[in-house]
């Protein structure tokens, strides 16, 4: 199977933990969403706009909570997956995600992102605009973040895992 068929079969067919995952997720931001929509117009002068962010706030909490609940029964009838076959998760992001977290920790992510930021930092410095520099800060944060965890971490963690694979 080429890469770009693996590709195809694992955007095809996500696992349901995975789906159950993202909807929880995107009613708890879709609140935040609410939230902040409400709190500018709120501010701007339109208090009438209370009753459809209680409204709206609540629609979400129970959407939220009700798949919450879901993706927590799918996750209780699902076994752990083994390390040794996180190797063989069809998902490339999936895969190099899995092997360095087991390597490195679930900090691993944390110590990418505040890495990522403070090369951004050192690398585009002051001298850009204020506007400039408030588009090219997330964008090259996020490049970065990108190349330390799923490259350079990786690149690091996939040694290790295969020797702890041949070790058990």
């Amino acid at each position: 199977m080429t890469k770009y068929q693996q590709w195809k079969q694992a955007i095809k067919s996500p696992p349901p933990e995975r789906l159950a995952k993202v909807e929880y997720q995107s009613h708890f931001f879709q609140m935040i969403g609410i939230t902040i929509v409400c709190i500018v117009l709120i501010i701007k002068g339109f208090w009438y706009i209370i009753f459809a962010f209680i409204f709206g706030l609540g629609i979400s909490y129970s959407q939220g909570m009700s798949a919450m609940i879901k993706y927590r029964n799918i996750m209780a009838l699902l076994k752990p997956e083994h390390f040794s076959e996180y190797d063989h998760d069809v998902s490339p992001t999936r895969r190099r995600d899995k092997i360095v977290t087991h390597v490195f920790g679930k900090s691993s992510k944390w110590f990418a992102l505040i890495l990522a930021v403070i090369i951004s930092f050192v690398v585009l410095g002051n001298d850009y605009s204020r506007v400039t520099l408030s588009l090219l800060y997330p964008i090259v944060s996020i490049i970065f973040y990108l190349m330390i965890y799923f490259f350079l971490f990786y690149w690091v963690a996939y040694p290790l895992y295969k020797r702890k694979i041949k070790v058990k």
